[in-house]
């Protein structure tokens, strides 16, 4: 094996949990073939590379500059979910006397041990005439001895007309904790319901808005399925051993409105709610008064506009005076595939996990 000369400088990759993954082995001149790990909601890693004065860069044949960067896409599709995925990139640095050829094999995570925690079920609900589709996660060693914390999941709009093994897959809103869960970490029940119908329809009247374009659409408002979505957890605690202090509610986008809204509507039945770009009526804002929360959104949110929904619910929160943390993600932050995606970062925070499961109801 021929001597690599030290044309390469530094070699970084970076996805948008920004957590601890890292190039292995960590990068040295000398070697030529690396690795880079990521969970199984990633989309696209950014690739750093920097090289001596003078070197040429080709990542998959297409130049960057010395200290430049490219976007590697990750597949998207359906069937790309439960395999084993990974997509090997080539780097090659051309310099006086030779070019030198590196390898990094980025490596996706094969979700489908996680998706076969959960069993698909149908609720149908007699009050609203509604059938719905639903996941639900028990721990490995439920035991009815036992009172265990929910975790309760509004999936977002593209998950309406799908497979209802899709509120799993694509994101970790409900993944997450059952992964947690069967690591032995905040172990618990997580239930996701599917809001299994689109055309202006979600768990509130937000979606005419987004949909159809109906300025006067009465956003906050829940729909049937919010009215039924609600009526399930009421069956899940009749039906399983639930810890009725330790209620967690969580939802992204769609799903973000649908999570302030049911805790509006129903504030002493949950212990802490995470709501991801979503947004609140400022006009009941004051019924979520002692209710822990933890607000994540991104300023460049194409879908769910961070001005027009997410700063009128803070501002509101100010002026009631109830606390809250928040996370907000800076421009460009979510680099891939738009700042709509917060929720990748957001369930990938350790320290937001950590911090739901310490919420109890008094």
């Amino acid at each position: 094996m021929s001597i690599l000369k030290p044309y390469l400088i530094s070699l970084r990759a970076e996805d948008i949990t920004l957590c601890e993954n890292c190039i292995v082995p960590e990068f040295s001149p000398e070697v030529n073939s690396y690795k880079f790990y990521v969970q199984n909601d990633i989309y696209g890693v950014k690739l750093f590379v920097d090289a001596q004065s003078g070197v040429k860069i080709l990542i998959n044949n297409t130049e960057v500059n010395p200290g430049g960067e490219m976007l590697i896409k990750l597949r998207e599709d359906y069937e790309s979910y439960s395999i084993d995925y990974s997509e090997t990139v080539e780097i090659i640095a051309i310099g006086s006397e030779g070019k030198n050829t590196y390898k990094l094999e980025i490596i996706r995570e094969n979700a489908k041990k996680v998706y076969d925690l959960f069993e698909p079920h149908v609720f149908e609900d007699t009050s609203t005439g509604i059938k719905m589709p639903y996941e639900i996660y028990l721990p490995a060693n439920y035991s009815c001895q036992k009172k265990y914390p929910l975790v309760f999941v509004l999936h977002g709009a593209g998950q309406r007309l799908q497979s209802v093994d899709m509120v799993l897959k694509r994101y970790e809103s409900a993944t997450i904790w059952a992964r947690d869960s069967e690591a032995g970490i905040n172990e618990c029940i997580v239930v996701s319901p599917q809001c299994a119908e689109a055309n202006g329809t979600g768990w509130t009247y937000f979606m005419r808005y987004l949909d159809l374009g109906d300025k006067e659409a009465e956003a906050f408002k829940f729909t049937k399925w919010g009215v039924s979505a609600y009526n399930l957890l009421q069956k899940i605690k009749n039906e399983y051993s639930v810890d009725l202090k330790r209620i967690y509610l969580t939802g992204v986008s769609m799903g973000g409105f649908g999570t302030f809204e049911m805790a509006v509507e129903h504030t002493d039945e949950f212990a802490a709610i995470v709501p991801v770009c979503g947004g609140a009526n400022p006009e009941k804002i004051e019924k979520l008064k002692g209710l822990p929360m933890w607000i994540f959104h991104a300023v460049d949110d194409p879908v769910v506009d961070y001005n027009m929904w997410c700063v009128p619910t803070i501002k509101a929160l100010d002026k009631a005076g109830i606390e809250y943390k928040k996370t907000i993600y800076t421009e460009g932050r979510i680099f891939y595939p738009s700042g709509h995606f917060s929720w990748t970062p957001a369930y990938a925070n350790k320290e937001m996990r950590e911090w739901l499961f310490k919420q109890q109801r008094q």
